[in-house]
């Protein structure tokens, strides 16, 4: 299976990564993990399987850039290269960050949301046991939870409308970048600089 959701990830353990395949893809049949020398940053457009490879192939936290096409596999290593690559990548790099800040307001979001279910959880509880006299208080304390619930919620949906909006945002500048990055390779490969490795 294949999705088209070209992002940057940065990378916790590499083994983080699931052992079904799963793969993201720009289209065009071109795969490619670029690895940055600066910890597990990474951006990739192809499957887990070529973040695997990728990942093998790397010299600890050498940068390198390792492509995928027709079942032909290649790694560079070169600095200029790697420096053009990572040119053409930026706006997606950027993208990609606004995309994880987002990503962690929707997670407080979340949070917020699950403290509130708590507490109706809670006061439903006391319903069950209340006095007849009590039971208006507390059904005035759900109704306001209940209110800060569907405030928390419209904020929700904004929030992934706007993650709508960049994904899709995403996916226009890796089909930008895609011709970029195909010219860029067919340099590496004619001027010597790439390692077949398939």
């Amino acid at each position: 299976m294949r999705w088209i959701v070209p992002l940057l990830l940065v990378m916790a353990p590499l083994q983080a990564a699931s052992a079904d395949s799963f793969s993201y893809s720009s289209g065009g049949g071109l795969s490619y993990v670029l690895m940055t020398g600066s910890g597990n940053d990474s951006m990739m457009s192809g499957s887990s399987d070529d973040m695997r490879r990728a990942a093998a192939l790397r010299a600890g936290n050498a940068p390198l850039l390792y492509i995928r096409e027709n079942g032909v596999a290649y790694v560079i290593r070169d600095p200029a290269i790697l420096q053009r690559a990572e040119r053409i990548m930026q706006p997606q790099r950027e993208l990609g960050e606004r995309q994880g800040a987002l990503g962690r307001q929707q997670g407080e979001l979340g949070r917020r949301q699950g403290a509130l279910g708590r507490e109706q959880g809670r006061l439903g509880r006391m319903m069950a046991d209340a006095r007849v006299r009590e039971l208006g208080d507390l059904g005035r304390q759900q109704g306001e939870l209940g209110r800060q619930q569907a405030a928390l919620g419209e904020q929700q949906a904004a929030l992934g409308r706007r993650q709508g909006e960049l994904g899709r945002e995403q996916a226009r500048l890796a089909e930008l970048a895609q011709p970029q990055l195909r010219s860029l390779v067919d340099e590496a490969i004619r001027r010597g600089l790439a390692q077949r490795v398939d």
